[in-house]
Protein backbone atom coordinates (compact mmCIF):
# COMPACT_ATOMS: atom_id res chain seq x y z
CA UNK A 1 0.00 0.00 0.00
CA UNK A 2 2.98 2.38 0.66
CA UNK A 3 4.67 1.69 -2.49
CA UNK A 4 1.40 2.40 -4.54
CA UNK A 5 0.62 5.66 -2.59
CA UNK A 6 4.51 6.44 -2.95
CA UNK A 7 4.20 5.66 -6.99
CA UNK A 8 0.67 7.59 -6.92
CA UNK A 9 2.98 10.73 -5.31
CA UNK A 10 5.31 9.99 -7.77
CA UNK A 11 3.16 10.07 -10.83
CA UNK A 12 1.27 13.50 -9.46
CA UNK A 13 4.61 14.99 -9.19
CA UNK A 14 5.72 14.37 -12.51
CA UNK A 15 1.95 15.38 -14.30
CA UNK A 16 2.63 18.49 -11.78
CA UNK A 17 6.30 19.53 -13.55
CA UNK A 18 4.48 19.02 -17.23
CA UNK A 19 1.34 20.63 -16.63
CA UNK A 20 3.78 23.76 -15.18
CA UNK A 21 6.04 23.30 -18.12
CA UNK A 22 2.99 23.85 -20.49
CA UNK A 23 1.90 26.90 -18.28
CA UNK A 24 5.37 28.24 -18.25
CA UNK A 25 5.68 27.90 -21.96
CA UNK A 26 1.98 29.72 -22.50
CA UNK A 27 2.83 32.36 -20.85
CA UNK A 28 6.51 33.00 -22.37
CA UNK A 29 4.60 33.17 -25.88
CA UNK A 30 2.11 35.54 -24.50
CA UNK A 31 5.31 37.98 -22.98
CA UNK A 32 6.52 37.17 -26.58
CA UNK A 33 3.75 38.24 -28.22
CA UNK A 34 2.67 41.38 -26.26
CA UNK A 35 6.58 42.75 -26.05
CA UNK A 36 7.49 42.28 -29.78
CA UNK A 37 4.60 41.15 -32.09
CA UNK A 38 2.17 43.58 -30.18
CA UNK A 39 -0.69 41.92 -31.61
CA UNK A 40 -1.14 38.80 -33.46
CA UNK A 41 -4.20 37.77 -35.74
CA UNK A 42 -5.76 34.48 -34.67
CA UNK A 43 -6.52 33.36 -38.16
CA UNK A 44 -2.67 33.40 -39.44
CA UNK A 45 -2.24 30.77 -36.43
CA UNK A 46 -4.46 28.59 -36.60
CA UNK A 47 -3.78 28.73 -40.38
CA UNK A 48 -0.22 27.45 -39.96
CA UNK A 49 -0.74 25.48 -37.16
CA UNK A 50 -3.36 23.60 -39.47
CA UNK A 51 -1.48 23.36 -41.84
CA UNK A 52 2.10 23.14 -41.35
CA UNK A 53 4.32 21.29 -38.59
CA UNK A 54 7.04 24.38 -39.87
CA UNK A 55 7.01 27.89 -40.27
CA UNK A 56 5.69 30.93 -38.83
CA UNK A 57 3.32 29.49 -36.10
CA UNK A 58 5.95 27.06 -34.32
CA UNK A 59 9.13 29.84 -34.70
CA UNK A 60 6.48 31.87 -32.62
CA UNK A 61 6.95 29.26 -29.54
CA UNK A 62 10.32 28.95 -30.25
CA UNK A 63 11.05 32.63 -30.12
CA UNK A 64 8.49 33.14 -27.27
CA UNK A 65 10.29 30.29 -25.03
CA UNK A 66 13.69 31.78 -26.15
CA UNK A 67 12.46 35.61 -24.92
CA UNK A 68 11.92 34.55 -21.30
CA UNK A 69 14.21 31.75 -21.01
CA UNK A 70 16.14 32.69 -17.68
CA UNK A 71 12.56 33.27 -16.40
CA UNK A 72 10.99 30.01 -17.18
CA UNK A 73 13.86 28.53 -16.00
CA UNK A 74 14.05 30.54 -12.66
CA UNK A 75 9.64 29.45 -12.52
CA UNK A 76 10.38 26.05 -12.56
CA UNK A 77 13.22 26.02 -10.30
CA UNK A 78 11.27 27.96 -7.78
CA UNK A 79 7.45 25.85 -8.02
CA UNK A 80 9.19 22.56 -9.04
CA UNK A 81 11.87 21.95 -6.45
CA UNK A 82 10.73 23.35 -2.86
CA UNK A 83 13.00 26.44 -1.08
CA UNK A 84 13.16 24.14 2.01
CA UNK A 85 15.38 21.20 -0.22
CA UNK A 86 17.70 24.49 -0.48
CA UNK A 87 18.18 26.16 2.72
CA UNK A 88 15.44 25.13 4.82
CA UNK A 89 13.41 28.09 5.02
CA UNK A 90 9.48 27.50 5.19
CA UNK A 91 7.16 30.45 4.10
CA UNK A 92 4.35 30.57 6.86
CA UNK A 93 1.25 33.03 8.44
CA UNK A 94 0.36 33.11 11.48
CA UNK A 95 -3.72 31.61 12.24
CA UNK A 96 -4.74 31.96 15.79
CA UNK A 97 -1.22 32.44 16.83
CA UNK A 98 -0.44 28.75 15.19
CA UNK A 99 2.07 29.13 12.31
CA UNK A 100 0.42 27.82 8.93
CA UNK A 101 3.03 26.34 6.62
CA UNK A 102 2.28 27.72 3.08
CA UNK A 103 5.37 26.84 1.29
CA UNK A 104 6.15 24.47 0.42
CA UNK A 105 3.75 22.51 2.72
CA UNK A 106 0.70 23.44 0.75
CA UNK A 107 2.50 23.00 -3.06
CA UNK A 108 3.44 19.37 -2.05
CA UNK A 109 0.42 18.80 -0.73
CA UNK A 110 -1.90 20.38 -3.58
CA UNK A 111 0.50 20.75 -6.27
CA UNK A 112 -1.13 19.29 -9.03
CA UNK A 113 -4.41 21.20 -8.74
CA UNK A 114 -2.34 24.40 -8.06
CA UNK A 115 -0.37 23.30 -11.77
CA UNK A 116 -3.58 23.30 -13.31
CA UNK A 117 -5.03 26.91 -11.96
CA UNK A 118 -1.50 28.13 -13.54
CA UNK A 119 -1.97 26.49 -16.26
CA UNK A 120 -5.79 27.93 -16.73
CA UNK A 121 -4.56 31.08 -16.18
CA UNK A 122 -2.00 30.63 -18.89
CA UNK A 123 -5.43 29.81 -21.36
CA UNK A 124 -6.88 32.65 -20.34
CA UNK A 125 -3.94 35.12 -20.98
CA UNK A 126 -2.83 34.03 -24.14
CA UNK A 127 -6.55 33.75 -25.35
CA UNK A 128 -6.55 37.31 -24.40
CA UNK A 129 -3.40 37.73 -26.39
CA UNK A 130 -4.47 36.18 -29.45
CA UNK A 131 -7.66 37.33 -29.83
CA UNK A 132 -9.30 33.90 -29.73
CA UNK A 133 -12.51 35.60 -28.03
CA UNK A 134 -12.72 37.72 -31.25
CA UNK A 135 -12.77 34.59 -33.31
CA UNK A 136 -15.05 32.49 -31.28
CA UNK A 137 -17.47 35.70 -31.23
CA UNK A 138 -17.33 36.39 -35.32
CA UNK A 139 -17.74 32.85 -36.13
CA UNK A 140 -21.05 32.24 -34.62
CA UNK A 141 -22.30 35.14 -36.87
CA UNK A 142 -23.41 35.21 -39.89
CA UNK A 143 -22.62 37.83 -42.86
CA UNK A 144 -24.97 38.45 -46.32
CA UNK A 145 -21.75 40.22 -47.81
CA UNK A 146 -21.34 38.01 -50.45
CA UNK A 147 -24.85 38.08 -51.33
CA UNK A 148 -24.61 41.68 -51.73
CA UNK A 149 -21.21 42.39 -53.41
CA UNK A 150 -19.43 39.55 -54.42
CA UNK A 151 -18.94 39.02 -57.92
CA UNK A 152 -18.46 35.59 -59.27
CA UNK A 153 -14.95 35.09 -60.56
CA UNK A 154 -16.19 32.09 -62.72
CA UNK A 155 -18.86 34.26 -64.58
CA UNK A 156 -17.30 37.65 -65.03
CA UNK A 157 -15.88 37.92 -68.64
CA UNK A 158 -12.25 38.82 -68.86
CA UNK A 159 -11.01 40.01 -73.03
CA UNK A 160 -7.44 40.00 -73.72
CA UNK A 161 -5.93 41.96 -76.49
CA UNK A 162 -4.39 40.46 -79.40
CA UNK A 163 -0.74 40.67 -78.55
CA UNK A 164 -0.13 40.10 -74.75
CA UNK A 165 1.95 41.46 -72.55
CA UNK A 166 4.21 39.58 -70.02
CA UNK A 167 3.86 39.63 -66.17
CA UNK A 168 6.18 39.63 -63.80
CA UNK A 169 4.41 39.75 -60.31
CA UNK A 170 6.73 40.16 -57.09
CA UNK A 171 6.22 39.79 -53.72
CA UNK A 172 8.13 41.57 -51.24
CA UNK A 173 8.15 39.85 -47.74
CA UNK A 174 6.50 42.61 -45.17
CA UNK A 175 7.25 45.46 -47.33
CA UNK A 176 5.52 48.37 -46.28
CA UNK A 177 4.87 51.91 -47.46
CA UNK A 178 6.19 53.15 -44.29
CA UNK A 179 9.30 52.82 -44.71
CA UNK A 180 9.55 55.82 -47.35
CA UNK A 181 10.79 59.08 -46.00
CA UNK A 182 8.32 61.07 -43.99
CA UNK A 183 8.39 63.62 -47.12
CA UNK A 184 7.41 61.36 -49.44
CA UNK A 185 4.41 59.36 -46.68
CA UNK A 186 6.32 57.36 -44.62
CA UNK A 187 6.77 57.76 -41.23
CA UNK A 188 10.92 57.82 -40.97
CA UNK A 189 12.86 61.18 -41.43
CA UNK A 190 14.94 59.32 -44.19
CA UNK A 191 14.14 56.11 -45.99
CA UNK A 192 14.71 52.96 -44.99
CA UNK A 193 14.52 52.14 -48.83
CA UNK A 194 15.28 54.76 -51.34
CA UNK A 195 15.35 52.13 -54.17
CA UNK A 196 11.69 51.30 -53.87
CA UNK A 197 10.59 54.85 -52.78
CA UNK A 198 11.94 56.40 -56.25
CA UNK A 199 10.32 53.26 -58.04
CA UNK A 200 7.05 54.39 -56.43
CA UNK A 201 7.50 58.01 -57.32
CA UNK A 202 8.64 57.29 -60.68
CA UNK A 203 6.35 54.92 -61.38
CA UNK A 204 2.33 54.44 -60.61
CA UNK A 205 1.69 53.76 -56.82
CA UNK A 206 -2.20 53.25 -55.90
CA UNK A 207 -2.05 55.05 -52.45
CA UNK A 208 -4.09 55.94 -49.69
CA UNK A 209 -2.74 59.45 -49.30
CA UNK A 210 -1.89 61.95 -51.71
CA UNK A 211 1.81 60.55 -51.20
CA UNK A 212 3.22 57.45 -51.28
CA UNK A 213 1.04 54.95 -49.78
CA UNK A 214 -0.40 51.46 -50.53
CA UNK A 215 -3.15 48.84 -49.32
CA UNK A 216 -5.08 48.59 -45.73
CA UNK A 217 -4.28 45.15 -44.01
CA UNK A 218 -7.34 43.07 -43.13
CA UNK A 219 -7.45 40.30 -41.01
CA UNK A 220 -7.73 37.42 -43.81
CA UNK A 221 -5.12 38.91 -46.14
CA UNK A 222 -2.23 39.22 -43.25
CA UNK A 223 0.01 36.88 -44.07
CA UNK A 224 1.43 35.26 -47.20
CA UNK A 225 -0.61 32.54 -48.28
CA UNK A 226 -3.47 34.62 -47.29
CA UNK A 227 -2.00 37.88 -49.22
CA UNK A 228 -1.30 35.47 -52.61
CA UNK A 229 -5.21 34.41 -52.67
CA UNK A 230 -6.69 37.66 -51.98
CA UNK A 231 -3.79 39.34 -54.67
CA UNK A 232 -4.87 36.59 -57.34
CA UNK A 233 -8.62 35.90 -56.82
CA UNK A 234 -10.05 38.83 -54.83
CA UNK A 235 -11.50 36.14 -52.37
CA UNK A 236 -10.29 36.13 -48.53
CA UNK A 237 -8.80 32.69 -47.65
CA UNK A 238 -10.44 30.64 -44.37
CA UNK A 239 -8.21 29.11 -42.15
CA UNK A 240 -7.42 25.10 -42.77
CA UNK A 241 -7.06 24.35 -46.61
CA UNK A 242 -9.53 22.66 -48.41
CA UNK A 243 -9.84 18.54 -47.61
CA UNK A 244 -12.63 16.20 -49.76
CA UNK A 245 -12.73 13.16 -51.85
CA UNK A 246 -13.45 14.63 -55.14
CA UNK A 247 -11.15 17.92 -54.94
CA UNK A 248 -8.69 16.10 -52.40
CA UNK A 249 -5.13 18.04 -52.98
CA UNK A 250 -6.49 21.00 -54.63
CA UNK A 251 -6.69 24.81 -53.44
CA UNK A 252 -10.17 26.90 -53.82
CA UNK A 253 -10.99 24.70 -56.67
CA UNK A 254 -14.21 26.96 -57.34
CA UNK A 255 -11.96 30.35 -58.09
CA UNK A 256 -11.07 31.23 -61.50
CA UNK A 257 -7.54 32.55 -60.16
CA UNK A 258 -5.00 34.99 -61.95
CA UNK A 259 -2.99 31.89 -63.05
CA UNK A 260 -6.16 30.09 -64.48
CA UNK A 261 -6.79 33.43 -66.62
CA UNK A 262 -3.38 33.75 -68.12
CA UNK A 263 -3.27 30.01 -68.58
CA UNK A 264 -6.77 30.23 -70.67
CA UNK A 265 -4.60 32.52 -72.36
CA UNK A 266 -1.75 31.15 -73.26
CA UNK A 267 0.87 31.90 -70.73
CA UNK A 268 3.62 30.16 -69.80
CA UNK A 269 3.60 30.61 -65.74
CA UNK A 270 6.18 30.24 -63.22
CA UNK A 271 6.83 30.70 -59.94
CA UNK A 272 10.12 30.92 -57.81
CA UNK A 273 10.95 31.61 -54.32
CA UNK A 274 13.50 30.64 -51.95
CA UNK A 275 11.90 28.34 -49.12
CA UNK A 276 10.29 24.79 -49.61
CA UNK A 277 7.21 24.91 -52.38
CA UNK A 278 5.11 22.46 -50.20
CA UNK A 279 5.09 24.89 -47.23
CA UNK A 280 1.87 26.65 -46.09
CA UNK A 281 0.21 24.66 -49.35
CA UNK A 282 1.93 26.98 -51.88
CA UNK A 283 2.10 24.39 -54.37
CA UNK A 284 -1.26 23.02 -54.01
CA UNK A 285 -2.60 26.20 -55.00
CA UNK A 286 -0.31 26.93 -57.81
CA UNK A 287 -1.16 23.12 -59.12
CA UNK A 288 -4.68 24.23 -59.03
CA UNK A 289 -4.85 27.21 -60.51
CA UNK A 290 -2.99 27.27 -63.88
CA UNK A 291 -0.36 24.19 -63.45
CA UNK A 292 2.60 26.83 -62.61
CA UNK A 293 5.95 25.57 -63.33
CA UNK A 294 8.01 25.35 -59.60
CA UNK A 295 11.33 26.70 -58.70
CA UNK A 296 12.10 26.12 -54.94
CA UNK A 297 14.81 25.48 -52.59
CA UNK A 298 14.66 21.81 -54.11
CA UNK A 299 14.97 22.83 -57.62
CA UNK A 300 18.07 24.70 -56.88
CA UNK A 301 19.28 21.75 -55.65
CA UNK A 302 18.50 19.31 -58.09
CA UNK A 303 20.05 21.92 -60.51
CA UNK A 304 23.36 21.89 -58.68
CA UNK A 305 23.10 25.74 -58.07
CA UNK A 306 23.43 24.82 -54.03
CA UNK A 307 24.37 21.94 -52.58
CA UNK A 308 22.31 19.18 -50.68
CA UNK A 309 23.01 20.15 -47.47
CA UNK A 310 22.28 24.00 -48.05
CA UNK A 311 20.34 26.01 -46.08
CA UNK A 312 19.76 29.32 -44.56
CA UNK A 313 17.40 31.60 -43.22
CA UNK A 314 14.11 29.79 -45.20
CA UNK A 315 15.88 27.65 -47.73
CA UNK A 316 18.39 29.99 -49.70
CA UNK A 317 18.66 34.11 -49.58
CA UNK A 318 17.39 36.32 -51.78
CA UNK A 319 20.77 37.48 -53.57
CA UNK A 320 20.23 34.00 -55.06
CA UNK A 321 16.77 34.49 -55.85
CA UNK A 322 17.13 37.64 -57.90
CA UNK A 323 20.04 35.53 -59.65
CA UNK A 324 18.00 32.21 -60.82
CA UNK A 325 15.04 34.73 -61.56
CA UNK A 326 17.11 35.91 -64.30
CA UNK A 327 17.82 32.55 -65.32
CA UNK A 328 14.09 31.46 -65.67
CA UNK A 329 13.08 34.71 -66.75
CA UNK A 330 15.29 34.48 -70.19
CA UNK A 331 13.99 31.04 -70.91
CA UNK A 332 10.74 32.00 -70.77
CA UNK A 333 11.75 34.82 -72.87
CA UNK A 334 13.01 32.42 -75.13
CA UNK A 335 9.94 31.10 -76.08
CA UNK A 336 7.00 32.20 -78.30
CA UNK A 337 3.93 32.43 -75.88
CA UNK A 338 3.90 35.24 -73.38
CA UNK A 339 4.97 34.35 -69.86
CA UNK A 340 4.06 35.60 -66.04
CA UNK A 341 6.46 35.00 -63.24
CA UNK A 342 5.36 35.16 -59.56
CA UNK A 343 8.91 35.73 -57.67
CA UNK A 344 8.64 35.65 -53.99
CA UNK A 345 10.92 37.20 -51.13
CA UNK A 346 12.06 36.66 -47.88
CA UNK A 347 15.63 37.98 -46.51
CA UNK A 348 12.88 40.54 -45.04
CA UNK A 349 10.81 37.74 -43.18
CA UNK A 350 10.19 38.39 -39.42
CA UNK A 351 11.61 38.40 -37.21
CA UNK A 352 14.38 40.73 -37.41
CA UNK A 353 15.34 39.44 -41.21
CA UNK A 354 18.27 37.42 -42.85
CA UNK A 355 21.33 40.07 -43.32
CA UNK A 356 23.45 38.63 -46.75
CA UNK A 357 26.97 39.19 -46.69
CA UNK A 358 26.85 41.42 -48.92
CA UNK A 359 24.80 43.64 -47.50
CA UNK A 360 26.46 47.41 -45.86
CA UNK A 361 25.37 48.01 -42.23
CA UNK A 362 24.35 51.48 -42.20
CA UNK A 363 21.63 51.29 -39.32
CA UNK A 364 22.19 49.92 -35.45
CA UNK A 365 18.69 47.99 -36.06
CA UNK A 366 19.86 44.35 -38.30
CA UNK A 367 15.75 45.09 -39.26
CA UNK A 368 16.67 48.46 -41.06
CA UNK A 369 19.36 47.08 -42.51
CA UNK A 370 17.90 43.91 -43.88
CA UNK A 371 15.16 46.42 -45.37
CA UNK A 372 17.62 48.84 -47.16
CA UNK A 373 19.53 45.60 -48.75
CA UNK A 374 16.53 44.53 -50.12
CA UNK A 375 15.45 47.67 -51.46
CA UNK A 376 19.18 47.74 -53.18
CA UNK A 377 18.89 44.09 -54.38
CA UNK A 378 15.43 44.54 -56.25
CA UNK A 379 16.66 47.81 -57.83
CA UNK A 380 19.50 46.05 -58.93
CA UNK A 381 17.10 43.41 -60.50
CA UNK A 382 15.32 46.03 -62.03
CA UNK A 383 17.78 47.85 -63.96
CA UNK A 384 18.95 43.81 -65.74
CA UNK A 385 15.07 44.34 -66.45
CA UNK A 386 14.85 47.49 -67.82
CA UNK A 387 17.98 46.33 -70.61
CA UNK A 388 16.44 43.12 -71.72
CA UNK A 389 14.95 42.65 -75.30
CA UNK A 390 11.46 41.74 -73.54
CA UNK A 391 10.96 44.52 -70.77
CA UNK A 392 9.19 47.06 -72.92
CA UNK A 393 6.77 44.21 -73.36
CA UNK A 394 6.93 43.52 -69.66
CA UNK A 395 4.30 45.26 -66.78
CA UNK A 396 6.00 44.98 -63.78
CA UNK A 397 3.80 44.76 -60.29
CA UNK A 398 6.24 44.83 -57.12
CA UNK A 399 3.95 44.75 -54.09
CA UNK A 400 4.17 43.77 -50.71
CA UNK A 401 2.41 40.73 -49.22
CA UNK A 402 1.55 42.21 -45.66
CA UNK A 403 2.47 44.50 -43.05
CA UNK A 404 5.81 43.14 -40.82
CA UNK A 405 4.50 41.23 -37.44
CA UNK A 406 7.20 42.62 -36.05
CA UNK A 407 5.52 45.69 -34.84
CA UNK A 408 8.12 46.78 -32.28
CA UNK A 409 9.95 47.67 -34.78
CA UNK A 410 7.31 50.80 -35.20
CA UNK A 411 6.95 51.70 -31.59
CA UNK A 412 8.29 55.12 -32.14
CA UNK A 413 5.72 55.78 -34.95
CA UNK A 414 2.57 55.08 -33.07
CA UNK A 415 0.32 56.80 -34.96
CA UNK A 416 0.97 56.09 -38.07
CA UNK A 417 -1.34 54.43 -40.35
CA UNK A 418 0.91 51.35 -41.86
CA UNK A 419 0.07 50.31 -45.32
CA UNK A 420 1.14 47.88 -47.72
CA UNK A 421 3.94 48.89 -50.82
CA UNK A 422 2.90 48.47 -54.38
CA UNK A 423 4.22 49.94 -57.41
CA UNK A 424 3.31 49.45 -61.32
CA UNK A 425 5.80 49.52 -64.32
CA UNK A 426 5.16 49.44 -67.58
CA UNK A 427 1.65 49.31 -66.65
CA UNK A 428 -0.93 49.47 -70.35
CA UNK A 429 -3.12 51.59 -68.68
CA UNK A 430 -2.74 54.86 -66.47
CA UNK A 431 -4.95 56.70 -64.16
CA UNK A 432 -5.38 60.07 -62.45
CA UNK A 433 -7.14 58.67 -59.53
CA UNK A 434 -4.48 56.18 -58.17
CA UNK A 435 -4.32 58.56 -54.72
CA UNK A 436 -6.36 59.14 -51.63
CA UNK A 437 -7.77 55.71 -52.52
CA UNK A 438 -8.48 53.18 -49.79
CA UNK A 439 -8.09 49.68 -50.80
CA UNK A 440 -6.83 46.69 -50.03
CA UNK A 441 -4.66 43.24 -51.42
CA UNK A 442 -8.28 42.06 -52.40
CA UNK A 443 -8.48 44.97 -55.31
CA UNK A 444 -5.01 44.13 -56.51
CA UNK A 445 -6.27 41.11 -58.89
CA UNK A 446 -8.48 43.21 -61.09
CA UNK A 447 -6.14 46.00 -60.79
CA UNK A 448 -3.14 43.65 -62.31
CA UNK A 449 -5.36 42.21 -65.22
CA UNK A 450 -5.90 45.33 -66.26
CA UNK A 451 -1.93 46.62 -65.53
CA UNK A 452 -1.57 43.75 -68.46
CA UNK A 453 -4.29 45.49 -70.66
CA UNK A 454 -7.46 43.02 -70.21
CA UNK A 455 -10.42 44.30 -70.12
CA UNK A 456 -12.40 42.99 -67.26
CA UNK A 457 -16.57 43.51 -66.99
CA UNK A 458 -17.86 45.52 -64.38
CA UNK A 459 -14.19 46.04 -63.34
CA UNK A 460 -14.84 43.54 -60.40
CA UNK A 461 -13.87 40.35 -59.40
CA UNK A 462 -14.76 38.56 -56.68
CA UNK A 463 -14.50 41.59 -53.97
CA UNK A 464 -11.72 43.14 -55.93
CA UNK A 465 -12.30 46.21 -57.73
CA UNK A 466 -10.03 47.63 -60.72
CA UNK A 467 -8.23 50.83 -59.32
CA UNK A 468 -8.09 52.08 -62.71
CA UNK A 469 -11.20 52.48 -62.98
CA UNK A 470 -13.38 55.02 -61.20
CA UNK A 471 -15.48 52.17 -59.15
CA UNK A 472 -15.12 52.30 -55.54
CA UNK A 473 -13.83 49.82 -53.55
CA UNK A 474 -15.18 47.82 -50.46
CA UNK A 475 -13.37 49.57 -48.20
CA UNK A 476 -14.16 52.89 -49.31
CA UNK A 477 -18.24 51.60 -49.52
CA UNK A 478 -18.52 49.88 -46.31
CA UNK A 479 -15.25 51.58 -44.67
CA UNK A 480 -12.13 49.32 -43.43
CA UNK A 481 -13.11 48.08 -39.77
CA UNK A 482 -16.90 46.72 -41.12
CA UNK A 483 -15.38 45.15 -44.26
CA UNK A 484 -12.92 43.36 -42.13
CA UNK A 485 -15.19 42.31 -39.46
CA UNK A 486 -18.15 41.56 -42.08
CA UNK A 487 -15.33 38.84 -43.69
CA UNK A 488 -14.68 37.46 -40.64
CA UNK A 489 -18.65 35.82 -39.91
CA UNK A 490 -19.57 32.83 -41.55
CA UNK A 491 -21.02 32.82 -44.87
CA UNK A 492 -23.37 30.78 -46.40
CA UNK A 493 -22.61 31.81 -49.93
CA UNK A 494 -19.10 31.08 -49.40
CA UNK A 495 -19.95 27.78 -48.07
CA UNK A 496 -22.25 26.40 -50.55
CA UNK A 497 -20.49 28.62 -53.87
CA UNK A 498 -16.84 29.14 -53.34
CA UNK A 499 -16.20 25.66 -51.15
CA UNK A 500 -19.14 23.65 -52.71
CA UNK A 501 -18.15 20.00 -53.52
CA UNK A 502 -14.71 20.65 -50.80
CA UNK A 503 -14.77 19.74 -47.05
CA UNK A 504 -13.82 22.36 -45.05
CA UNK A 505 -12.99 21.24 -41.21
CA UNK A 506 -12.76 25.15 -39.97
CA UNK A 507 -13.92 25.73 -36.61
CA UNK A 508 -17.18 28.19 -36.48
CA UNK A 509 -17.50 27.32 -40.56
CA UNK A 510 -18.79 23.64 -40.77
Amino acid sequence: MKDKNKNLKKLELILSIIILIIANIIFCISYYIITILKEVNFYELLYYFSNDTSGTGPSIIIDGIKSCFFVFILLMILLIFPISKINNTNIYVKLKNKKKTIYPTIFNKYKLLYSLIILALSIIVIGKTINFDEYYENSRKSTYIYEKYYVDTNKTKIEFPNKKRNLILLYLESMESSLVSKENGGAFEKSIIPELETLALENLNFSNTNKIGGAYNLSLTSWTMASTVATTTGTPIYTKKNKGSKNENKFMPNINALGDVLKENGYNLEIIQGSDINFSGVDEYYKTHGNYKMFDLNTAKEKGYISENYYKWWGYEDSKLFEYSKKEIEELASKDEPFAISIFTMDTHFKDGYLDESCPVKYDNKLSNVYACSSYMINEFMSWLKIQDFYENTTIVVIGDHLTMQNEYYNDYPDYNRTIYNAFINSVNDTTNNKNREFSSLDLYPTILSSIGAKIEGNKLGFGVNLFSDEKTMIEILGKEIFDTELLKYSKYYKEQILKDVLLDTLGHE
